[in-house]
């Protein structure tokens, strides 16, 4: 069966504590390096600070969670390794109900990479979500989470979130996803790994 990339049931996996170590990335200013084959990078709109990097796995999946920090944004990138099977390349506006998206970007010229913006409901509340999705094989990938609290829960139940979406803190809070979102989509691409352990294919046996 063909799996979907790098959906929620993703950050129910174990932390693993055996197999290889990843390899550290290199973190510049606005710039997320990752160092583990195939080498990618991100580049952020502002000033990034990097928190931990976590490796993931469960049975025929392993996964490498960078948490990043960006003024008034939280972010995590996660690189997502199939050890068995394939990716169905199913776009992330496709994965969301249309009442959620207030945004995305779909490119049939590029069906590889997609991105996505959502209200979330959380259980501390509600959160504006922006996602970038990119294929970068068949059977690895990459997500892009950038993610912003708008209310603490309850805030809205009386009026709707549309109420939110139509004031002007709302419209200004989109526009400005709007713009984090597609910065990154345009820019994330594999990139030539910088260090001679990274062209291990199977870094983690």
């Amino acid at each position: 069966m063909k799996k979907k990339i790098l959906l929620p049931a993703l950050f129910m996996l174990i932390i693993a504590g055996c197999g290889a170590k990843p390899i550290k990335p290199i973190v510049g200013v606005y710039t997320l390096q990752d160092e583990n084959y195939p080498c990618i990078q991100v580049e952020f709109p502002d000033q990034i600070k990097f928190n931990y990097l976590e490796k993931i796995s469960d049975k025929d999946k392993i996964a490498l969670l960078y948490s990043l920090a960006m003024p008034g944004y939280s972010i995590e990138v996660v690189k997502l390794y199939a050890l068995e099977g394939v990716w169905n390349t199913e776009s992330l506006p496709s994965l969301y109900d249309t009442p959620a998206k207030v945004f995305e970007i779909l490119n049939t010229d590029n069906p590889d990479k997609s991105a996505v913006i959502v209200i979330e409901e959380r259980s501390d509340g509600l959160y504006l979500k922006g996602s970038i999705g990119f294929f970068i094989q068949a059977d690895r990938g990459v997500r892009v989470d950038i993610s912003r609290p708008i209310k603490k829960a309850g805030t809205f139940k009386a009026y709707g979130i549309e109420q939110w979406q139509n004031s002007t803190i709302g419209q200004r809070s989109i526009e400005n996803m709007k713009n984090i979102v597609t910065s990154i989509y345009k820019k994330l691409d594999t990139r030539e790994c910088t260090s001679k352990d990274a062209i291990n294919t199977d870094w983690w046996n």
